[in-house]
Parts: C-alpha cells; structure tokens; sequence
C-alpha cells in the first residue's frame, strides 16, 4: 500500500506539471519583438504577434498560416483551437470538409461568449446582427445562433485586437470597418507603437476620448465584404 500511495502521489505531481490542453487564449500584452522580427517583414511580424497572443510556438503558427490564404482565417482557427481539447488537424479537417467556422467551433465546444467582446451599446454594421444573436442566446440558452465566416472573422479581428493591445472595443471596431485584414490591423498598430517614429507603449492616452459606453468615433468607415 505503501509503494501503492508513492506511485499515485508521483502521478499526481506529474499531472499538475503538465499544461492544461484546453487553456485559453491569454489576453496579450502588446510586447516588442526586437531584432528578431523585422518590423518591414507584414508575414513574420502578424506570426509573432499570433504567437504572442494565442500562446502557441512561432513556428506552429508560421505552419497553419502556409494552409490559410486569408490572415483572417488563421486568427479564427487559432482562437477555436485555443478553445477546445479537439486537435489542430481535427479542427482543419471540419474546414477542409466545408464547415463554417462558427458550426466548427459549436462542434468542439468553443464557448459562445469566447467570440465576442461585450458592449453597452448597438455596435452597428457589420457587427450588429451577431450581437443581437448573442444577446437573444444570453437570454435564451437553447436559441440557436448562426453566424456567417464574415461575421466571425469580424468578431475574432475585433476580440484580438481588443485584447493584445488593450483599446476600447469601439477603436478596435473602427479599425475593422476601414476594410483592412487582421493581418494589417495587429501590424499597423505595432509599429505605430514600436516603430522608429512610434511612442513606445504609452498610446493608451490616443483613445481616452473612446469608452465602453458609445461615446466617441462612431460608425465611420465601410465594411470588408
């Protein structure tokens, strides 16, 4: 019994030591990536920022980001990913046979919440229709929600950049509507903020004026689609 009780208490250490397959995306913190990245280079740079924020290995996200001509669709695969025990290849797989993304992502058990940054306020085109499905989901658990792959390539650019650089979600809104990728939303801010005529990383104060509440730029701009 004795040996019995050192094998499970061995066991047990070596479970805690290793990482949780479901942890989800952390919320990045907008770092500079030195020499390493090359501020020019648009494909490594969006990698490394990927990396950074999804909490995967620069080559693994350099790997998938060869199998998806869209930035936009690499974002919305590493968040699913990041949000499910299914594997990376089971995942793509779903894509390759079709799927939406918001189905694939309802498949493995991505949370419904995980897609979307809350607000206080009718966020307008393109967002508005998805929100709405949202908040009739939040109201109602067993209303079934449909969202385009425009829609969650939308919602995911807006979580991201959100998230890693630490704006209001109405600015992150508006860098979407000017029709711009992921890919040149996350890379324009950063060298905006780690450029050689950049402000370092105390930009926060650019988007003061905006807050949560819908006081600020509006719904200027136009659509990707």
């Amino acid at each position: 019994m004795k040996n019995l009780g050192r094998w499970l208490f061995a066991g047990a250490l070596v479970a805690a030591a290793l990482p949780v397959a479901t942890q989800p995306a952390r919320a990045g913190v907008d770092v500079a990536f030195g020499a390493s990245t090359p501020i020019g280079d648009d494909g490594r740079l969006f990698v490394s920022i990927s990396s950074h924020y999804f909490n995967r290995d620069v080559r693994v996200v350099n790997d998938w980001g060869r199998r998806f001509s869209d930035p936009d669709d690499l974002a919305v695969f590493l968040h699913i990913c990041s949000h499910t025990r299914t594997s990376p290849e089971m995942v793509f797989s779903y894509r390759r046979q079709g799927m939406a993304w918001f189905d694939i992502g309802l498949r493995v058990g991505v949370p419904i919440d995980t897609w979307f940054v809350p607000v206080n306020y009718d966020p307008g085109p393109p967002y508005g229709k998805a929100y709405g499905y949202w908040r009739k989901h939040q109201h109602n658990p067993s209303y079934r929600m449909r969202i385009s792959d425009r829609q969650a390539r939308d919602l995911i650019a807006v979580r991201m950049a959100h998230d890693y650089y630490r704006v209001p979600p109405r600015v992150a809104m508006d860098w979407r509507r000017d029709g711009r990728d992921v890919s040149y939303m996350m890379n324009r801010e950063y060298r905006h903020r780690h450029g050689h005529k950049g402000r370092g990383g105390h930009d926060r104060d650019r988007y003061d004026h905006d807050d949560d509440h819908g006081r600020g730029h509006g719904s200027k701009g136009h659509d990707k689609h």
